[in-house]
């Protein structure tokens, strides 16, 4: 039981869009590679597909377009003090290593509806950046061994995510976000079923549009990061 209920209550919150890639896609349009559109925004010309992984976990895919400076993006991509702000449910996000600007290993926590317990995950991520293309990717996964469990939250056993920023000339950016995720605990449980039901399309599509909202901050726009190539510079 332990895995589905906590001993005080909890708000409704999480992280990461880590919980709609638990579902099976229910949408019928097969998309690039074998992903089927999930949800289509058209206030944000916003697509989220889903395909089946061959282990069985569905894995998730949002994909829009932005007039943003790369740095702008990274720069809030890689801010963990204001994540809560605009990456779906999101509790905190707490550093635990970082080797410069270009990796580290974060804790990620997330609070589910009482009274299900609160899920963490512990992530090693790496940014890169195409010499040629100027393509820069945000990658994740799971580093479980790095920080041993805590008695109060379930450790999720698997995660793993990806932000790809593509210059698409004229100040815009291709931006996509796709991962995979196990929360771990029995999804027989139907609050739990019907918890990750309802995430299914809306967290990533809220991530998403979090970013386009967030990338507009004065703070961010101006940013300028030493490790971040701008389009013809």
């Amino acid at each position: 039981m332990r895995a589905c209920f906590g001993g005080v209550a909890r708000s409704a919150v999480c992280s990461l869009a880590l919980w709609p890639w638990l579902l099976p896609a229910l949408a019928a349009d097969p998309g690039p590679a074998g992903w089927q559109l999930r949800h289509r925004d058209e206030a944000t010309a916003t697509s989220v597909y889903q395909r089946d992984r061959a282990d069985g976990l569905p894995e998730f895919r949002a994909v829009t377009t932005m007039h943003a400076r790369l740095s702008a993006l990274v720069a809030v991509v890689q801010d963990p003090a204001h994540m809560a702000e605009w990456v779906y449910r999101t509790r905190s996000v707490e550093v635990l290593e970082r080797d410069g600007p270009t990796q580290g290993v974060s804790r990620v926590i997330s609070a589910m509806p009482w009274p299900l317990w609160d899920r963490e995950a512990v992530v090693a991520w790496q940014l890169t950046q195409d010499p040629q293309s100027g393509t820069v990717v945000l990658a994740g996964r799971s580093a479980a061994d790095r920080l041993p469990s805590s008695p109060d939250r379930v450790r999720m056993p698997s995660f793993a995510s990806r932000w790809r920023f593509e210059p698409k000339g004229g100040g815009e950016v291709e931006v996509s976000f796709e991962g995979h995720a196990d929360l771990g605990g029995n999804l027989a449980f139907p609050l739990l079923r019907a918890f990750v039901a309802g995430a299914v399309w809306q967290a990533p599509l809220e991530t998403v549009n979090g970013l386009r909202r967030m990338v507009q901050q004065p703070a961010y726009r101006a940013a300028e990061l030493a490790h971040i190539r701008e389009p013809g510079s």
